[in-house]
């Protein structure tokens, strides 16, 4: 989770204050509808032995010239660039980069995924409910569209999300929106976000759109708590 109405680089200040001075304030996650949640800025640093085993499956899957969308501190990179592969972080957070940078991912650059051009890669990586990025149902012919941009014929798409039927029990009727389309803000000390749109998807729809879209599409892993790992490719 690392939107780009996030103006504040709300990420970044939290990565920033956590790297150079320890300072374990939480970022804090809001949404009207739920409790907030916090996630804790040390997490963020986690090496492969600190990851849960769907990252560390994810990481071990990857093959290749690898895209690490949404990188945040460099985690997933500083492990996959340890294995010899050949890594390119990215993410909409300038300060997260710098930590990054720091950390020693020199090719680690501030970008939007959706204007990233006239690359492909064997494996794009998309972890920490990497889906959302869609933000929406509607958006996500976009989103598939881009992955083929940066496809070629063998490459694979690691991904998870999770679903959130759990969080509604039988409240639901038909004529609501799918319960996986979320509104959120994030704030760090006294800095707070703008609202936006982050999209958690159940592995069977993901894989009736991506279907519609030219893509076979894989379960993983799944978790107890109704986490999942998918991985996309052409067909």
């Amino acid at each position: 989770m690392n939107p780009k109405s996030s103006s504040k680089d709300i990420f970044g200040l939290a990565l920033e204050s956590y790297y150079t001075n320890k300072d374990k304030t939480p970022i804090k996650v809001h949404n009207k509808d739920f409790y907030d949640d916090e996630i804790p800025v040390e997490y963020l640093f986690r090496n492969y032995e600190e990851m849960p085993l769907l990252e560390q499956i994810a990481i071990d899957l990857c093959e290749g010239k690898v895209l690490d969308v949404g990188c945040c501190a460099g985690s997933h990179s500083i492990e996959l660039t340890a294995r010899g592969l050949e890594v390119q972080p990215i993410d909409i957070s300038p300060r997260s980069i710098k930590i990054c940078n720091k950390r020693g991912l020199k090719e680690a650059i501030s970008l939007d995924f959706f204007e990233l051009d006239n690359k492909k890669f064997d494996t794009i990586l998309l972890l920490m409910n990497g889906i959302g990025i869609a933000q929406s149902i509607d958006n996500l012919p976009v989103f598939f569209k881009k992955l083929k941009d940066l496809m070629h014929q063998n490459s694979q798409v690691l991904l998870d999300s999770s679903d959130l039927i759990f969080l509604y029990e039988d409240e639901l009727t038909e004529e609501d929106n799918y319960y996986g389309e979320l509104t959120y803000e994030i704030s760090y000390k006294q800095s707070i976000s703008d609202a936006f749109p982050w999209l958690y998807l159940d592995f069977d729809l993901l894989k009736k759109e991506a279907s519609k879209r030219g893509f076979l599409c894989e379960l993983m892993y799944s978790d107890e708590h109704y986490g999942f790992l998918a991985k996309l490719q052409l067909s």
